[in-house]
């Protein structure tokens, strides 16, 4: 028999969270950075976000730089002084510029990474820190920086956003903000390209990798997509097939191969069909020889990372920036509790012992008891396919 699949958490819907009570937070209507903007107004609340996360069993923590970009904070206003009346602020303020310049975004955009590690060692210890707790440089589409977002769509604007050459462009020069500052680079433990709606986009970020993402200091990465559309293709209209193929297929030095490939910010009812897909093609595309035992093939693939939303019946509005009940998704009825019904998808994934491991959480509207929940129906299941990874 196959050794047991090692299977670790991600964290959940960090903006979502931020928008829920304790914290009821407001993001501006006006900008682009949605979570990124308490990189500047308030980095005690994401910490305070991320610690828990770490307390509900969370061993992966995404930073908040998923709607992060130069353009976003360029865009975004300043905060006014916090004592506008004083003639000393109102110079200073006249003086200032309204929006972030490059080197305030590049600092800001830094932040999230010790932000992030910084909420784990306050819960675990600075010891502790790389044996079972990690960062994870949070990287959106592009289009999750646009105003209106365009993730869930692909309708990427201007043209030269719509190729690869163009969307290299854009990914290299975002990535390049953590990977040419060398501090920040060494407290990144993975990197994670998310919510990628385009072929193109998948091509563009495995060229990145390639370039920027080598020996002595490469980091474990991995890409994940959304599938929005009810015939489980991508929102360019890719099958899986193509998409894994992109993922996966061996580019040379055009395309470095990711540690770990997966589906994000999709609704969990589609999750095990679209698995199933994914590990079709994917042996397809390996072309693993038939001749080795389950351990070895199983060492030849990469992770899957899954982590679905938790919308039940609610779907996201790009332009109002806010959530709508979907009329179809309300005619199905109660909803199966979110932790159930992954903690089932999981165990089935596990039991083909396909991947090499499972990284598995939440996406928008999942918060930090959903994953407690998880963990514990997880750890609860008797399963001989796979184990709780813990250090």
């Amino acid at each position: 028999m196959a050794a047991r699949i090692p299977i670790r958490f991600l964290d959940a819907g960090l903006g979502t969270t931020l928008e829920s009570p304790p914290h009821n937070a407001k993001f501006q209507t006006d900008s682009s950075l949605w979570s990124s903007d308490f990189l500047i107004t308030s980095p005690q609340t994401l910490s305070g976000v991320h610690q828990a996360f770490v307390k509900a069993g969370a061993d992966v923590l995404l930073t908040a730089t998923y709607q992060a970009s130069l353009e976003g904070f360029a865009a975004t206003k300043r905060p006014p002084p916090s004592d506008s009346s004083s003639n000393k602020n109102r110079a200073t303020a006249q003086d200032t510029p309204k929006t972030y310049g490059r080197d305030e975004a590049n600092a800001l955009m830094r932040s999230a990474v010790p932000l992030a590690r910084q909420a784990l060692s306050s819960i675990h210890g600075v010891e502790n820190r790389r044996a079972s707790q990690h960062v994870a440089l949070s990287l959106g589409a592009y289009g999750a920086t646009t105003r209106p977002s365009t993730e869930y769509s692909g309708d990427y604007k201007p043209p030269k956003m719509r190729a690869v050459e163009g969307l290299y462009d854009w990914h290299e020069e975002r990535f390049c903000v953590f990977r040419k500052d060398e501090a920040t680079w060494n407290d990144i433990d993975f990197v994670s390209f998310e919510t990628l709606p385009v072929l193109q986009e998948v091509q563009a970020v495995r060229r990145v990798m390639a370039k920027h993402n080598t020996a002595p200091h490469a980091k474990p990465w991995w890409i994940s997509c959304v599938f929005p559309n009810d015939d489980l293709t991508l929102p360019d209209g890719s099958p899986v097939s193509a998409v894994v193929e992109a993922m996966l297929a061996n580019r040379g030095d055009e395309g470095q191969r990711p540690w770990g490939i997966g589906i994000n910010c999709t609704d969990i009812k589609k999750l095990d069909e679209l698995i199933t897909q994914y590990e079709a093609a994917a042996q397809k595309i390996l072309d693993i020889d038939p001749s080795l035992d389950a351990s070895a093939k199983r060492a030849q693939w990469p992770w899957l990372v899954t982590y679905p939303d938790g919308a039940q019946g609610s779907v996201y509005n790009t332009e109002t920036q806010g959530w709508e009940i979907d009329p179809q998704m309300k005619a199905r009825g109660p909803q199966r509790p979110w932790h159930e019904e992954l903690a089932e998808i999981v165990e089935k994934t596990a039991e083909r012992s396909c991947w090499k491991g499972i990284l598995v959480g939440g996406c928008c509207k999942t918060t930090p008891d959903d994953i407690r929940k998880l963990r514990s129906q997880l750890a609860t299941i008797k399963s001989d396919a796979y184990f709780l990874e813990t250090g």
